[in-house]
């Protein structure tokens, strides 16, 4: 039987949400060099969160907050570390 944990989980769904809703928006190539640049707007969790947020708004993409919680745990794990 293969177990897995509910973090992993997550972070699998927010890695599928982010490929599928994130990265298509941006003409930008997003990797490890897109969102560790100096001049981040983001400086810990709550403007992750809120950058998250923010474009789930306005591009009217009808998430959940189990989603978006998905896509701000992915893109903390695998770039920011806050």
């Amino acid at each position: 039987m293969l177990v897995t944990s509910s973090d992993t989980f997550s972070n699998e769904k927010g890695k599928a949400l982010h490929k599928e809703s994130c990265i298509n928006c941006h003409i930008i190539e997003h990797n490890n060099t897109f969102y560790t640049r100096n001049n981040s707007r983001l400086h810990n969790h709550f403007d992750l969160r809120k950058q998250v947020s923010n474009c789930v708004n306005a591009l009217n993409i009808n998430w959940f907050p189990d989603k978006e919680k998905s896509v701000v745990n992915y893109l903390n794990d695998e770039y920011y570390n806050f």
